[in-house]
């Protein structure tokens, strides 16, 4: 009985992180590079994190330590361009760099790794394709031609349906091994609330442990209570000039609630369309609230005045830590969220045509 129980649990353990032990060791070398600090760090909360250093003698170096369930740390020489991510977890992983080409690294010793690597090997086809189309969308945009345009978008939205269903098949086809909800939880922008909840119940629950899944299963929860037909959450923030707004004070209107950026490309093309939706609709009961993720508040202001934002505008300048964006489960921007009269929510990510189709219906046409 005893014996048996030892393998179960190395079994779990295997699982879990795929691939067993107690302690990791990172055994590293650099060709091109003799000497420097060895960092050790991984992405919390739109930060870094230093988990650990080492010097880099004659090109070697050694970093060990412990890891309750793998996870995607990177490897980096400062006051350099090397730039490694690898999936740490118990074990003796060797990574041999390349200074001048990040492309000839080898990372062996995590299986972990190896899953990971193993899925994007599955997804370079995918990627060239996308990669295609959107360098001829970039050559249509030059010439102004909106037929290769659409062409473009049209066919990059088949590729990219695609690429999700592939990630939510590595997913299930991975559901051990904690390169699933991390896939999940990465590209959860791209899903749907049913399809986080299915991607959820398929995963083993010895992945409970995995920070990864954590984040997963509460970014579902996140989303659950801010599904249409949900009343608001509420929040409070210091507007432009510093003084708190509370998401109850606008309650009256039909209100959006508009998560952007002044650093964020996709949302400085948006903005004239929101602009348009403004000029329309304001004088028939039509508000918005412009919640910036901008840690620059200079930069969020000069945005707004550029692009002839004039509505409230709030942030805590958190970047993506932003309170009300983490709040709503903002994952990627532009996001938008629109309320009734009552704060209740009626509509999600409502985009150029959409927004006034929908405030038309809401709020009769403009004479």
């Amino acid at each position: 009985m005893r014996n048996l129980l030892i393998v179960l649990t190395l079994v779990v353990v295997g699982l879990t992180s795929c691939g067993p032990k107690n302690q990791y060791k990172i055994v590293g070398s650099i060709t091109g590079i003799d000497s420097g600090l060895v960092i050790l760090q991984k992405r919390a909360g739109g930060e870094w994190k230093v988990i650990d250093s080492a010097q880099l003698v004659s090109g070697k170096f050694n970093i060990k330590g412990t890891i309750q369930s793998p996870e995607l740390w990177y490897l980096s020489v400062k006051n350099s361009k090397i730039y490694v991510p690898l999936f740490v977890e118990n074990s003796v992983i060797t990574v041999d760099i390349l200074a001048d080409s990040m492309e000839g690294t080898a990372i062996k010793g995590s299986l972990t790794q190896e899953a990971y690597e193993k899925f994007l090997k599955q997804m370079e086809p995918i990627n060239e394709e996308m990669n295609v189309i959107y360098q001829d969308y970039r050559s249509a945009k030059e010439i102004d031609d909106e037929v290769a345009m659409a062409k473009a978008d049209s066919m990059y939205e088949a590729v990219e349906a695609r690429q999700k269903e592939q990630i939510l098949t590595f997913a299930r086809e991975n559901n051990s091994c904690v390169v699933a909800p991390y896939l999940i939880y990465r590209n959860a922008y791209m899903y749907d609330l049913s399809d986080l909840e299915e991607a959820v119940q398929a995963m083993d629950t010895i992945l409970n442990t995995s920070i990864y899944m954590q984040e997963l299963t509460e970014q579902v929860a996140i989303l659950k209570a801010v599904q249409i037909g949900q009343p608001a959450p509420g929040f409070t923030q210091a507007d432009t000039a510093g003084n708190a707004m509370t998401l109850s004070s606008l309650k009256g209107n039909v209100l959006l609630i508009d998560f952007w950026a002044s650093w964020c490309g996709p949302c400085r093309s948006e903005n004239p369309n929101v602009v348009e939706a403004w000029k329309k609709y304001h004088a028939k009961g039509f508000d918005i609230l412009g919640v910036s993720l901008d840690k620059d508040r200079d930069k969020w202001i000069e945005a707004i005045q550029a692009d002839n934002l004039t509505w409230n505008h709030v942030s805590d300048l958190q970047y993506w830590n932003n309170e009300a964006s983490n709040l709503y489960g903002v994952r990627s921007i532009p996001s938008n969220v629109l309320l009734d009269q009552e704060g209740v929510i009626i509509a999600r990510n409502l985009r150029g045509e959409e927004l006034l189709n929908k405030l038309e219906e809401l709020l009769g046409p403009v004479k």
